[in-house]
């Protein structure tokens, strides 16, 4: 990782963002504890407050706060000081004699599908299915745009995006201004990122928001929504983009077999994942889960619906510290079959999950795309579709831990 102008001033459009070796622009984000509010533990109901690692000695004094530290932070066993993710959805980047996924400004978006920029033109991926966005972040760091079979990279988990979907809600609750949250609504209405979702090159919720086209109907450049900043994470130019419509992103870190679900043991390496359904150290498939992964639960799931994020007052995300309802707020799901509705919540961004009971080889994705109005967003999760999928409005982008 390289510094770029700004990235270590407070203010400036490049904090705490980075650029690789390859050429893509990556944003930092830090340790920290999250807490959600109940309505009796200091927060109101549903909201989220996120504060400095350096708050509380240790994770038992933060506990006894209400505070927990997120699940993203935790791997191979071991707690990091942070991870980088792609800025924006991958696009292809030639490098050396080949080519690689890239998280480049205004690139265009590579998908799973032949028909739009597809995955398989990157080195190391042999067909536009799903699985093949494990290959093409390994190839990051490799030689050639080939796989580095240790490769620091992966495609990012679900529970990263469960963390900047924490993240910009906890921005926005505490935000008072536009000033440093540009999505930021004081009425509380529609106070979360924006995005290409209006099937129009535009937002369903914001008519100032624009993108400019890639060239398929409707998708548009990674990183081209004008205003930028009301595109991002955090409402400033800094922070990561296209979380919200555009492209589905494929999120790794947990899947079923048929029978249960899965997610990702905190002993295992999000990095060492590979794209198959038969070896202890694939993503798929029996050998993987049982070498890599735990049963949990997700009570309220119908068979094949459309809900979202939100029902009334009722409380969404689970404040526990341990059990099933922490792996669900980890992966940004509601803690029990009263946190979504048919309508949703504006504080949630009536943002859609779209049930589906135990798909084998399930291959979730985040965000959804140019044409999914107001279910898109940084909640959104999608629950049907297998690893040997192939779409055009499908994407992905990477992350690592530092070394």
């Amino acid at each position: 990782m390289s510094h770029i102008l700004g990235t270590e001033t407070m203010g400036h459009d490049n904090y705490g963002n980075y650029q690789f070796q390859e050429g893509s622009i990556v944003c930092w984000v830090p340790i920290h504890w999250a807490k959600v509010g109940t309505g009796s533990n200091g927060l109101g109901v549903n909201e989220i407050s996120a504060v400095n690692y350096s708050t509380y000695a240790d994770e038992a004094t933060a506990n006894v706060a209400g505070y927990f530290l997120p699940r993203v932070f935790i791997d191979g066993g071991v707690i990091k000081q942070g991870y980088f993710v792609d800025k924006y959805e991958i696009s292809k980047n030639p490098i050396g004699s080949g080519f690689v996924g890239s998280s480049i400004k205004n690139g265009l978006p590579v998908s799973t599908a032949s028909t739009h920029n597809p995955i398989a033109d990157l080195t190391a991926c042999a067909g536009n299915f799903y699985y093949e966005a494990i290959n093409a972040a390994h190839a990051r760091d490799g030689v050639d745009g080939a796989v580095n079979t240790d490769s620091n990279w992966f495609c990012a988990s679900r529970f990263i995006y469960a963390n900047l979907a924490m993240l910009s809600m906890a921005h926005g609750q505490a935000a008072v201004s536009t000033t440093y949250c540009a999505w930021h609504d004081a009425a509380d209405v529609t106070n979360y990122p924006k995005g290409n979702n209006n099937n129009a090159l535009g937002d369903t919720d914001d008519g100032t928001v624009s993108y400019t086209s890639d060239g398929y109907p409707n998708c548009g450049l990674t990183g081209s929504g004008v205003p930028f900043a009301k595109t991002t994470h955090n409402g400033q130019n800094c922070g990561v983009a296209d979380l919200n419509g555009n492209m589905y992103e494929i999120s790794i870190g947990v899947t079923s077999d048929g029978i249960d679900y899965f997610a990702a043991n905190e002993s295992t390496e999000m990095r060492k994942f590979t794209a198959g359904n038969s070896l202890a150290t694939d993503h798929w498939g029996a050998a993987g889960i049982a070498a890599n992964m735990t049963a949990f639960d997700i009570p309220y799931m119908s068979a094949g619906a459309w809900k979202r994020m939100g029902s009334g007052v009722n409380q969404v995300l689970s404040e526990v510290l341990t059990g099933n309802e922490t792996t669900l707020r980890s992966l940004g799901m509601p803690k029990d079959l009263n946190g979504q509705s048919e309508l949703g919540t504006d504080q949630f961004g009536k943002d859609g999950i779209y049930n589906y009971q135990l798909r084998n080889e399930l291959c979730v994705r985040s965000g959804l795309d140019w044409g999914d109005g107001s279910r898109s967003g940084v909640w959104s999760s999608y629950w049907y579709n297998h690893r040997s999928y192939s779409r055009s409005d499908t994407s992905c982008r990477f992350a690592c831990f530092p070394v």
